[in-house]
């Protein structure tokens, strides 16, 4: 087929067009998530409680140190897959190879960042096993 001068009426489009005009819906929870992600965009800091007192970063400057003792310090078998700031408190989210014990190794990862970010800034931190991954 020869190209027209003009894409706009190439015939082919037809099936762009349609598609666009074809309602999507919006995914169950789609927009909570997006509000509690711009909610949180607007916190300059963030208090992360521990045993040393609830000191003050900024969530980012958290959530990046975090990530990177999780990456760190996770143990064999154990890959990190997300690492976030939510309610003050550090959310890391794992998957384990087949034959880690899932809780243990949750536990343990949790133990290293907890110490980590003591030692750092103080903080609390929970570990969620949410996938297990191939060898």
């Amino acid at each position: 087929m020869a190209e027209t001068e003009e894409p706009e009426r190439d015939p082919r489009w037809e099936a762009v067009r349609a598609a666009a005009r074809r309602r999507v819906p919006t995914p169950p929870g789609l927009v909570e998530r997006v509000l509690r992600a711009v909610a949180r965009g607007r916190r300059t800091a963030v208090e992360v409680p521990g045993e040393a007192g609830r000191p003050r970063g900024p969530e980012g400057v958290v959530a990046r140190l975090a990530r990177a003792i999780a990456a760190d310090r996770a143990p064999d078998g154990v890959r990190v897959s997300a690492v976030a700031v939510e309610d003050d408190v550090v959310q890391v989210r794992v998957s384990v190879r087949p034959g880690v014990v899932a809780g243990e190794a949750a536990e343990a990862l949790r133990r290293e960042i907890t110490a980590e970010l003591a030692r750092q800034l103080g903080g609390a931190v929970n570990v969620h096993v949410v996938d297990v991954h191939p060898g």
